[in-house]
């Protein structure tokens, strides 16, 4: 894998988040704070651009468990859309943390009503010591649905810790707790979310340890080797994809980058280390619209009432 320079990292940050070319993913004017609000911990960490560096993280950790990624293969465009897939989720998450309530209860039906149509069974050379082929898998399954709920908080915080910084264990805990309201409208049982970070980090650990479902097999690597290499038909894309993947990679847990055959050595380690500092420490400088979302800008005005009122005047 190669070890991007630092010089890639505002084309990177700037390619993925939306432009005036590219519409934002929210557009009711309404003053409804939506799922969050302006006083959340949710708001305060997705507000960060810095973020989408870790955005794979997710994908990476949910292809992990081999009925996530048999549903995957079987049922989605990731093999030959694999930056349209990344930039519906992205848009999906971004929905929910900043759109009005009726934006985010609208993108929550719609996967759920495509999440309804997935089912199958696990391919026989897909199987796992924990998975075997041949299991059943079902989009609606809630044990699945909790693991990908997971994936998204967990990454969500590990990707600020690594590259903003400055949240508390308290505010962490309270981050998981907001995003109760995600896991119910996604059919998430309340009995088996987690009240702190400490909890859901106990989950993944165990989810992902030796005794654990979450074991990646061939299906998983499948789907792993498409968000590491994605196909870029531009040679501009290619040092920001370098870059989004060297960011995530060294985010996932070691023994999944051995699974997932990735050479990662001390050296990459050192560059990983040196990009995560200088990220929180302010050594890299960003301009402003790559450290605050544009969409944050966009959902704290709504809130607050400027929207309705500037289209009043017009």
């Amino acid at each position: 894998m190669r070890i991007p320079g630092a010089a890639d990292l505002s084309n990177a940050i700037g390619a993925l988040l939306p432009s005036a070319r590219r519409s934002l993913p929210i557009s009711d004017t309404a003053p409804d704070p939506g799922l969050f609000g302006p006083g959340s911990v949710t708001w305060r960490v997705m507000a960060e651009p810095r973020l989408m560096l870790g955005a794979g993280r997710a994908l990476l950790m949910q292809a992990a468990h081999p009925l996530v990624a048999e549903g995957a293969i079987e049922h989605s465009v990731y093999a030959t859309d694999p930056f349209g897939r990344f930039e519906r989720t992205v848009e999906w998450v971004t929905v929910m943390c900043f759109g009005t309530t009726a934006e985010a209860k609208r993108a929550a039906r719609e996967v759920n009503r495509l999440h309804a149509a997935v089912e199958g069974r696990l391919k026989s050379g897909h199987g796992t010591s924990a998975v075997p082929g041949g299991s059943r898998y079902s989009g609606r399954d809630p044990e699945l649905l909790r693991w990908v709920h997971a994936t998204f908080v967990d990454t969500m915080l590990v990707t600020h810790d690594a590259f903003v910084g400055g949240l508390s264990e308290d505010e962490g805990d309270a981050f998981v707790r907001e995003w109760h309201t995600v896991a119910a409208l996604m059919g998430v049982p309340r009995r088996s979310l987690w009240d702190s970070r400490a909890e859901l980090r106990d989950y993944v650990s165990r989810q992902t340890g030796p005794n654990g479902a979450v074991q990646p097999g061939d299906g998983s690597r499948l789907v792993a080797r498409t968000v590491l290499d994605p196909p870029v038909s531009s040679a501009a894309m290619s040092p920001v994809w370098a870059l989004v993947t060297f960011a995530t990679v060294g985010l996932i847990p070691p023994s999944m980058r051995r699974v997932y055959g990735v050479r990662w050595t001390p050296a990459h380690a050192a560059a990983h280390r040196a990009l995560a500092l200088g990220l929180r420490s302010g050594r890299i400088a960003l301009p402003r619209r790559l450290r605050v979302s544009p969409v944050h800008d966009r959902a704290k005005a709504r809130a607050e009432g400027r929207l309705e009122s500037a289209a009043g005047v017009a």
